[in-house]
């Protein structure tokens, strides 16, 4: 598995692959370029065999880390793709002098909670209905 930064024109894969996961952020192709090309995010692509199989886009500033749109493909779930994006993506925000990461996950996304869990996030709060008025924000974070 290769880790390499994002390049514009992984936007339709990245896209892809979004669509494909309900619980994800959905910015859509045009969203996901727009973050290729922020100067304060970083986004990530997991890549094997020359294909893209999984994503995480953050933003870092102020020494502040917020990881805001992660997602593999179905078929490549439960093989460590998220657990090493999260990895690299804490590696290097630490090398960028990063020493908070936040982010906010469904609490009906099982999946997502228990690899933030790995990762070392833990829970700080909620945002009541946040997601289409029905479904709680769980906030997590860590000090890295």
């Amino acid at each position: 598995m290769k880790l390499r930064p994002a390049v514009a024109l992984d936007a339709p894969r990245l896209a892809q692959i979004e669509e494909a996961q309900p619980m994800s952020a959905h910015w859509g192709e045009k969203g996901l370029a727009g973050e290729i090309i922020h100067p304060f995010a970083q986004v990530w692509c997991a890549e094997e065999n020359g294909e893209v199989l999984g994503f995480l886009a953050l933003r870092l500033a102020a020494g502040f880390c917020e990881i805001l749109n992660l997602a593999v493909c179905p078929q490549a779930c439960r093989r460590g793709i998220g657990f090493l994006l999260l990895s690299r993506a804490f590696a290097e925000v630490r090398a960028r002098g990063g020493q908070t990461v936040t982010l906010e996950v469904n609490v009906r996304n099982i999946p997502a909670i228990s690899l933030y869990q790995k990762a070392g996030l833990k829970e700080t709060g909620r945002r009541e209905k946040f997601y289409n008025d029905t479904d709680d924000a769980l906030i997590m974070g860590a000090e890295l």
